[in-house]
Parts: structure tokens; C-alpha cells; sequence
């Protein structure tokens, strides 16, 4: 490797006055945010509510002591609006006081997204989401393993999500123990679909932490590899698709990087022409395609489900019905709505037609407006800057929205908080970033030998 493709050398200044606090706090909010069945089944609703509270007064303290003001500047007008619309909605909501619990969790969830935005730059964000995925994932890995081998059967929760003594239906399990029989497992998040999320997640931030940042390779490697077999078991046909636009994603702004503005828009074209040709074939083989990852024709009965909702959703199209993030147990019209194998869900199992559904057309618009600018900004960053650190943001972001074609959790929890990172993050100011390198990432991708970043100080926040 020559001196013009070695990588930047870059510091994490971990000096910083309270920067381990919040690093740890990052690592618990995360981790409880992306494992959040794990945290209840482990300690209870009452316990998770009382972590929660803690997490989101330590996140309020940290982030009012830094700088507010520059943050809240960089709030796109979209997701503003979002926020106003929502507390908006209580006024005609068809169950107003779960809209103004909603629409206060919402705004702590917010809160924990703009912390990050304001407390770590792309580079530490890497390392945290790293590490915390990598914690997910290796204790899933052995939790399945531990139902498998030695209880040799499946693990309820251990505080209960259903009455009775046992559950009513197999999904209640937090694993049923499939590791050694070819069925999905469920890890410690038990939800096949959320293991396969962490595990997309995994998949990006892995390859990226390989190319650019001090962790041992062999760990970084070694963590793809997991991530890829967790993905693998958990079979989810939603994140199979999002992980197949992020390779698609990731070839073509490494192919376009450092051409003109007319091949890079001519490429453009040309991917959304065969997407959209791909798009229809697996719509016309639908079947096939789906019975390889063991769903039916109409995605576990998505098609259902969707009728369904847009059935509500012409009743009030203007205004939604108000506000409530993740559909309520026992609140009309959610209770009994959706029922398949004797398990409720309380989702739409489609983002956007969930926003639709919740803050009506308006809502819908202004997700997105707020998508579309946030996606073409981290697509610049990714292709334009020399860094690959930059591609995990565009990817895992394309990921998430990709994955909400059949999930509705970019609405909540982490989904909500990776949507808020990304659009307000989007906007950091060009002299926040890692300087440019005279050779482009494919280069420095391709280069044999990387060498580790050396620590040096420098501005990187």
C-alpha cells in the first residue's frame, strides 16, 4: 500500500469530559431499544418502565447540558412537522388518552436520537452500534443454543406475555429451540424478524468497522460471519429483500463514485429500471419465491392484514385516526383487528401504510418528504466523501426502509430513533466530517494490507 491509499488516521477522543458516560448510556439505551422483548421477558413490564425512565433522565441531563440549540437547528422541517402532528392528533383521536402516551414516548425516543446526533460523531457511532449488535447477537447464538442442547425444547418468558401457565400458541415463546432443526430461531429478542433486523444492521456496520476503524480484524470478520448465519437462521423474507438492495446500494455508489453527474444519473436509471423489472417478476413468482423462506404466497399473511388497515384508513384518509406508534391490546379498533394462528398483531406490517393509517394522508406525506431528503443527503455523503465510513449511514438507512415494506417498527423503538439519527445527523456541517483522502474508497476498499487507524487528535464531531 502506498501513502496515497492509506487510510485516515483518526482519534476517538475518549478524554472527553463525560464521554464514557455516555457511551455507556448510549450502550444501554441501544441495547434495550433494539432487544427490547429481552429486557421485558428478563425483568418485567414494570421493570423495563422503571429502566426506561432512568435511561430517558440521564439522556435529558446529557443532552441539555451540551448544545441544544445546535441540534434542534439541524431538525429537518419534516420531521418537525411530525412532531407537532402528532400531540396534534389527540384533539380527534379515536382513543386520545393512549395518543397522548404515544406522543410522549415519541418525543423521549426523539430525545434519544438527537443525543446521539449531538454526543458522537459517525466514527463513534460505528463502534457503539458495533458492539452492541455484536452483544445481541452472540448472546442469541448461545441462548439458542442453551434451548437446543440443554433444555432441549422451548423457553417461555420469564415474566409472562399471556395468561395461563403455559403458552397459548407457539409464538409466545421467548425461543421455541429450532437451532439444530432447521425451523427459525428466535434469539434473545424472540422475534425471528427482529433478529434478522439487528442482524442486517450487523452485516453493514461489520464490513465498514473492518475497513476503517482500530478493531482486530479477525473480530470484525469473525462478527460478519456471525450476523450472516444469524440472519440465515432467523429466515426473514423482508430483511432478505432490504440486505439485497443494500448489496445493490452499496456496488452502485461505489461504482459511480468520481464520474459526472450525467453517468452517475444515467446508472441511476438504469438500477431503478431493473429494480423495478426484478420487483415484478418476484410479484409474478411470488409463491416460489416466498416458499423459499418458508412464507406463503401472501407473506404470512401481510395481504391480509394490509386490506385490512387500508380499510380503516379510507374511513378517516385526510387525518388518520390518531397517533399511538405501536397498536394498543383491548383499544378499539385494534382489539381482535388482526388474529392469524390464535396471535394478535398490533401493527400494520407496513410502515407507511401505518403512518397513513395513524396521521392520515398529511402524516403520510411528510414521512415521506422527510425519507426522500434524508435518504438523497446520506447518498451524497456515501458517494461523494472518500471515507468508507461514510457508507454505513446510506446503507443501513436504505436498509430500514427497505425493511418497512413488510414491518411498521420504524415507527418505534430503534427504528424510530435510527430514522431520527439519520435525517438530523444528515445535516452535520461539512468541517464536522473526517477530511477527504485523494484516492476514492474503492481503492482503499480494494488496497491490500489496511492498516489500522492510528490515534492523532483531531476535530471529528
Amino acid at each position: 500500500m502506498n501513502a496515497m491509499t492509506q487510510p485516515i488516521r483518526v482519534i476517538l477522543n475518549t478524554r472527553e469530559p463525560g464521554f464514557r458516560a455516555k457511551t455507556y448510556l448510549s450502550y444501554v439505551a441501544l441495547f434495550t431499544l433494539l432487544a427490547g422483548d429481552a429486557v421485558r421477558y428478563s425483568i418485567g413490564w414494570w421493570g423495563w418502565g422503571i429502566l426506561l425512565g432512568l435511561l430517558f433522565g440521564v439522556t435529558l441531563y446529557y443532552f441539555f447540558t451540551g448544545e441544544p440549540k445546535r441540534i434542534f437547528k439541524q431538525i429537518p422541517w419534516s420531521l418537525a412537522a411530525l412532531l407537532v402532528l402528532m400531540p396534534i392528533s389527540i384533539i380527534y383521536s379515536n382513543y386520545q388518552m393512549f395518543s397522548a402516551i404515544a406522543s410522549f414516548a415519541q418525543y423521549a425516543t426523539t430525545l434519544f436520537g438527537l443525543f446521539l446526533v449531538a454526543a458522537f460523531s459517525w466514527r463513534h457511532l460505528l463502534r457503539i452500534f458495533s458492539n452492541v449488535v455484536r452483544v445481541i447477537l452472540v448472546a442469541s447464538l448461545a441462548f439458542e443454543f442453551v434451548a437446543a442442547a440443554i433444555v432441549r425444547g422451548p423457553i417461555a418468558p420469564v415474566f409472562k406475555n399471556y395468561e395461563g401457565d403455559t403458552p397459548p400458541a407457539p409464538a409466545f415463546y421467548w425461543t421455541r429451540g429450532h437451532l439444530f432443526e432447521g425451523d427459525r430461531i428466535q434469539g434473545i429478542v424472540g422475534n425471528s424478524n427482529i433478529l434478522a433486523f439487528i442482524a442486517m444492521i450487523g452485516l453493514v456496520v461489520f464490513a465498514i468497522d473492518y475497513a476503517v476503524s482500530t478493531t482486530p480484524k479477525w473480530l470484525s470478520a469473525s462478527s460478519f460471519a456471525l450476523a450472516a448465519s444469524m440472519f440465515l437462521l432467523s429466515k426473514s423474507a423482508g430483511v432478505g429483500f432490504a440486505i439485497a438492495a443494500i448489496a445493490v446500494a452499496a456496488v452502485v455508489a461505489l461504482a459511480v463514485e468520481g464520474k459526472d453527474r450525467d453517468l452517475r444519473h444515467r446508472i441511476y436509471r438504469w438500477v431503478w429500471a431493473c429494480a423495478g423489472v426484478i420487483a415484478l417478476v418476484v410479484l409474478l413468482n411470488r409463491a416460489e419465491v416466498f416458499a423459499f423462506f418458508g412464507k406463503t404466497p401472501d407473506m404470512t399473511g401481510r395481504s391480509s392484514i394490509w386490506r385490512k388497515v387500508l380499510e380503516l384508513i379510507f374511513d378517516r384518509p385526510i387525518q388518520g385516526w390518531g397517533w399511538i406508534s405501536h397498536w394498543m391490546p383491548g383499544v378499539k379498533p385494534f382489539d381482535g383487528l388482526v388474529v392469524i394462528d390464535s396471535v394478535p398483531y398490533y401493527q400494520a406490517h407496513n410502515a407507511y401504510l401505518d403512518m397513513w393509517f395513524q396521521l392520515g394522508a398529511i402524516g403520510l406525506l411528510l414521512l415521506l418528504i422527510l425519507i426522500t431528503v434524508t435518504f438523497v443527503k446520506l447518498w451524497r455523503l456515501g458517494v461523494r466523501h472518500t471515507n468508507p465510513l461514510y457508507l454505513w449511514p446510506m446503507l443501513v438507512f436504505f436498509g430500514l426502509l427497505a425493511q418497512n415494506l413488510t414491518e411498521s417498527r420504524m415507527l418505534l423503538e430503534i427504528g424510530w430513533v435510527l430514522l431520527v439519527l439519520m435525517a438530523v445527523k444528515a445535516n452535520d456541517p461539512e468541517d464536522s466530517l473526517e477530511p477527504r483522502g485523494k484516492t476514492p474508497k474503492r481503492a482503499r476498499l480494494l488496497g491490500r494490507g489496511l492498516r489500522r487507524n492510528q490515534s492523532q487528535p483531531r476535530r471529528d464531531r
